[in-house]
């Protein structure tokens, strides 16, 4: 009997390695397919019509209800070095249904579209999302939110992130068409060719396939999901869970190492920011708490504010207050202060803060976050920068990264609105062509009388050039030719203006600097949606302040105009 059970273990185990060793062969010869053959069920819709637009908009949220995401990517025509507006704009649901909207052929941009695109209760999924996202704004004014770069999950699920072409031969063992010639063809033609379409769709469509197929597995919806039905999760009613904290955040190439290298980057990483928490700059990294929740008083003992320990020693060593209370530690002050604390604006200031980030509640490192941008708000009056901690509060990591990423589009519609580009066409200072070619002309002969000797004709073009520029000379001297290598090539524009100074200008003519503070508050709030904001904190903030200040009689006609009273 034992001998028995002996032979159909042996046999068994001899089964199971045959069809092991099977698989293994079968998968490496027919393992891997392309795209266009293993991909030949999409049903693929080309748009040029708003009406049409509007139907495939519908039916594609359809379809797309059980996953909450759709694939998506973008295509577009470089001309002489410069890119032209989105062209193509590919969308797919992981069953298969893919559109290809033409924006290139269409009048107008379709409100539909617009709503699904800015919709943040679906993800828009593929790889560097966030970039497509940046261009259909500066072309469109359309604000993709809730953007999410496969590659994120990738690596939370412990594989190496490449790029679509990796991903989706690792993932898929799907190999997609990335010839160059396909890429860079004229996606604005009369009509796509049908490599176009299938290029464009397969992009679109494996994106959304790679992010079901690493949520399962991350859930332990895999294949081998039933050896793992104690710790199995229900990710997909809860996939905000796991997505939320990469929506709309940039995903960095430099993350693209192994695994191993990743952790031990990340641990000294850690050591050397609780080492430098210390260090004052604006955007480091704090471990520390920010806000220390020290108490100033007025010198008869009402509370003014609250403040960090190091400002409420610096009125003590200037004896301009006294030490009362060690715990919690307490200053009085020996002047009377300029202005008292009215109504809720003033008791903002004496409530205590939580050192945690106001978005998701991490409590262990944060950044200090400008909700008004600091290239707006330097250019705001005196009397707008007084209290400015209003507007700065803690946020962790991720939570940073991803406003600072949304904040782009405001940034855009900025641009727009005061015709102030991001990056001035002129820039900040100017290069004089003619002065560069004196110069190189001057180098180019002194470096010849060191190193080697120029063509005849060659040297008498370049002492012509330099002896026009120089009409005093008779004759080149190494003296002349010393002042000339050196001579200054970059210069101030006196001309320009920052992006930043014309919004605010533009603001301060029309509608008021309050509202462009204001508005920049609303767009924190609602892209980011924090739950943990101090007790008191308003859109209205300054106005409320300011309006003390007005009926108290300190407000000049002029700053009521310019804030926008």
């Amino acid at each position: 009997m034992g001998t028995t059970k002996l032979r159909i273990g042996l046999a068994s185990a001899l089964a199971l390695g045959c069809a092991g060793l099977t698989y293994v062969i079968v998968k490496k010869k027919y393992g891997t397919r392309n795209a266009s053959n293993i991909l030949n069920y999409l049903k693929i819709e080309i748009v040029t019509t708003e009406d049409h637009c509007n139907a495939v908009v519908e039916e594609i949220r359809r379809r797309s209800a059980q996953h909450r995401a759709i694939g998506l990517d973008c295509e577009w025509v470089t001309e002489h070095g410069k890119r032209q507006p989105v062209a193509l704009l590919q969308l797919s649901s992981y069953d298969g249904y893919c559109t290809l909207i033409r924006l290139c052929q269409m009048e107008n941009f379709p409100q539909s579209l617009k709503e699904l695109l800015e919709d943040e209760s679906i993800y828009k999924v593929g790889v560097a999302p966030a970039g497509d996202a940046m261009y259909l704004a500066q072309d469109y004014s359309v604000f993709l939110r809730s953007t999410l770069d496969i590659r994120h999950l990738a690596l939370l699920c412990d594989y190496e992130p490449g790029g679509l072409a990796a991903l989706s031969l690792s993932q898929l063992n799907i190999i997609l068409d990335k010839s160059w010639r396909i890429r860079c063809s004229n996606w604005s033609a009369e009509v796509l060719t049908d490599r176009q379409v299938n290029y464009a769709a397969a992009d679109a469509h494996v994106a959304i396939r790679i992010f079901v197929k690493l949520i399962n597995e991350y859930c332990g919806d895999g294949l081998l999901s039933w050896m793992y039905k104690n710790v199995k999760k229900d990710c997909w009613s809860n996939l905000d869970d796991i997505c939320a904290k990469y929506a709309d955040l940039l995903f960095k190439t430099k993350q693209l190492v192994k695994k191993s290298d990743l952790i031990k980057e990340k641990e000294k990483k850690e050591k050397k920011d609780v080492l430098n928490t210390s260090k004052p700059y604006p955007h480091s990294i704090r471990s520390k708490p920010l806000y220390h929740n020290c108490f100033l008083q007025a010198p008869d003992g009402a509370l003014l504010c609250t403040c960090d320990k190091k400002k409420a020693n610096w009125y003590v060593e200037k004896e301009l207050a006294d030490m009362v209370v060690e715990d919690p530690y307490t200053v009085r002050l020996r002047f009377e202060p300029a202005g008292r604390s009215v109504g809720d604006v003033g008791r903002y200031y004496q409530l205590t803060k939580e050192n945690k980030c106001v978005v998701c509640g991490s409590g262990n490192s944060y950044i200090r976050k400008n909700i008004v941008p600091r290239e707006y708000r330097k250019y705001f009056p005196e009397i707008m920068k007084d209290h400015s901690s209003h507007d700065v509060v803690l946020l962790c990591v991720s939570c940073h990264q991803r406003s600072n990423a949304l904040d782009r589009a405001v940034r855009e519609r900025l641009a727009r609105r005061a015709d102030a580009p991001l990056v001035a066409s002129d820039g900040k200072y100017r290069e004089d062509a003619d002065c560069k070619k004196i110069r190189s002309a001057a180098r180019a002969l002194l470096y010849s009388s060191r190193k080697h000797v120029l063509p005849e004709q060659r040297r008498k073009d370049l002492e012509s050039l330099l002896l026009q520029h120089y009409p005093e000379h008779d004759e080149i001297t190494q003296e002349l030719l010393e002042e000339a290598a050196e001579l200054q090539v970059v210069f101030e524009n006196v001309d320009y203006e920052s992006h930043g100074h014309k919004v605010v200008q533009h603001y301060a003519d029309r509608e008021g600097l309050l509202r462009l503070e204001e508005m920049w508050r609303e767009h924190f709030l609602d892209s980011m949606k924090p739950r943990y904001m101090p007790e008191l904190w308003s859109l209205k903030h300054n106005e409320e302040r300011l309006l003390v200040r007005l009926q108290e009689g300190r407000l000049s006609d002029e700053d009521r105009k310019l804030l926008g009273l």
